[in-house]
Parts: C-alpha cells; structure tokens; sequence
C-alpha cells in the first residue's frame, strides 16, 4: 500500500498531456503500465515510463511525454533497481538529489529528458549501480566528478552533452571503475588528455566514444591507444593532428572505428590488416 501511495503522489506531480498514465487507477500497482513488481514480494523493482520525445520523425508521438516534476514520494519505492524516465521533457528541473537515497538502484536511464542543472553527487552513494545513463540530457553540468570513483560496479556512464569543462582530472576518476565497459563523453567540452595513462583498471571497456569535444590536439600519443580490449572506438569530430596512427594496428578487437572529421595526414597504415574483427571504419577528413 506504501508503494502505490508513492506512485500516485508521483503520478500527481507530473504532467501526463497525453493520459499515458491512465491505467494507473485499481489497488493492484503492479498492473499499472511501467511498474514492475518482484515474482517473489511483489515489491516495485522497475519503474519503466520512457517518453516518445526521441521519435523525431513523428511529430504525434514527440507530443507523448511526461513532464512537471519528480515528487520525492520515490523515496517510497525503497525495493527500486530500474529507473527509466527517458525521452520525456522535463524542462527546466534539475536531476534529483534523493535519488542516491534508491540505493538498491542498478540502472539509471534519464537520457534525452531535456533535465537542467548540476548532475546530483548524491548519485555517488549508489553502490550498486551498473548502467547510469544521462545522455543528451540537455542542459547539465558537473564541475566535480569524484563521486563517480565510489560506482565501483559500474559498466556502462553515458554523460554526452553534459558540460564538464572545468574538469581537469576526469580520466583518473574515470580509470577507477574496474568493471566500466561503455563510457561515452561525447560533446562534453573535455581537456585534452594526451598523456600516457595507467589504465590497467580499464581492462573491460569495449566501447569509448569520445566525439565533438573539439580537443585540437596530436592524435598521439594518446590514453585510449592502450586499451587493446576496444571494440568500438569514436574520436571523430575533435580537431585531432597529425599522422595517421601505427597505434591502431594493436587494436586487434576493433569492430568500428571512426576518426572521421581530424585532420590527419599521410597513408593509411599498413598494420590495418590485423584487425580482422573490424566490420565499420571512417576515416573521412
């Protein structure tokens, strides 16, 4: 009864133009779209309410979204691990702070929702967190980035188009996630890191797109280099100089890669041919 007094409460705080939310009505919550109730207590674990803002293509189903605010009556649903509020518009509201209070949380999906602001540190106190998504989220920001060092469960960050700027040191704090295997910082205005960097801890990162941060800097050498476990790998659209990199003859895993938009000079590399996994590569200046 708690819980589905919480998600009425949150229900009321939002807004629902186009009555996405009418079958929340009835005493049995777990039958309520995008709520999800443990098999086992039936306690809400999911919280799956993604908009249709994503659907640039159809102007109907860009007009089904939820917005307004987020009530702190989550804070009821003390048995949460999924949270999807994705591809809404919730303009002008900050991402909330009592979220690093879910603290059964695992995955966070608040990407393309149109949220302003400073990125909460209080998410730092979610420890079993493995996915937290705030891509595209439009107007935020974090000017420290330490809490992510204590996420050490953490498998996939994406803060594309969040305004990190004023951080100098992000990419040791992001080498202390050991278990990271998606990071995506794309059009983040990043520092350049260049330098060589210890990345032992970062062993299982298959995916890194660094693209549009605009770094204007040697393609080498660079961090990025020695993680030989990549898959995917996007620098494109940063400005990078130079000759084109031997480097990328040891990235034997590589299934797409793109460095489109650099200005790099010379001929391709002849060590290309050891990458036999590689299906998508872009190279255009």
């Amino acid at each position: 009864a708690d819980e589905r007094s919480a998600l009425v409460d949150f229900k009321v705080s939002i807004s629902d133009p186009a009555n996405l939310l009418s079958s929340w009505k009835g005493g049995d919550c777990c039958k309520w779209k995008g709520v999800h109730c443990s098999s086992r207590n039936n306690h809400v674990v999911k919280l799956d309410l993604p908009g249709h803002g994503c659907d640039y293509n159809d102007v109907d189903m860009m007009m089904q979204v939820l917005g307004g605010n987020i009530s702190s009556s989550l804070l009821g649903l003390q048995h949460l691990q999924y949270l999807n509020l994705s591809c809404n518009e919730f303009y002008g509201v900050q991402i909330p702070e009592f979220l690093g209070s879910l603290h059964k949380l695992r995955s966070i999906d608040l990407s393309r929702s149109t949220f302003s602001g400073r990125i909460p540190p209080q998410l730092g106190n979610l420890s079993n967190l493995r996915c937290l998504n705030l891509g595209w989220a439009d107007y935020t920001y974090s000017m420290d980035i330490t809490w992510l060092a204590q996420l050490t469960s953490l498998e996939q960050l994406d803060l594309s188009g969040t305004n990190l700027s004023t951080i100098v040191q992000w990419l040791p704090v992001v080498s202390m996630l050991p278990s990271l295997k998606v990071l995506r910082l794309s059009d983040c205005n990043l520092r350049a890191s260049s330098y060589s960097l210890q990345i032992s801890n970062l062993t299982s990162l298959e995916t890194l797109d660094l693209s549009y941060n605009f770094y204007n800097t040697s393609i080498t050498p660079n961090w990025f280099w020695g993680l030989t476990g990549l898959k995917y790998l996007d620098i494109s659209w940063n400005g990078l100089y130079g000759q084109f990199p031997d480097e990328i003859g040891n990235m034997t895993s590589m299934v797409m890669f793109d460095l489109q938009m650099n200005n790099l000079v010379g001929m391709i590399s002849s060590n290309l041919q050891n990458l036999c996994s590689l299906e998508k590569f872009y190279a255009r200046g």
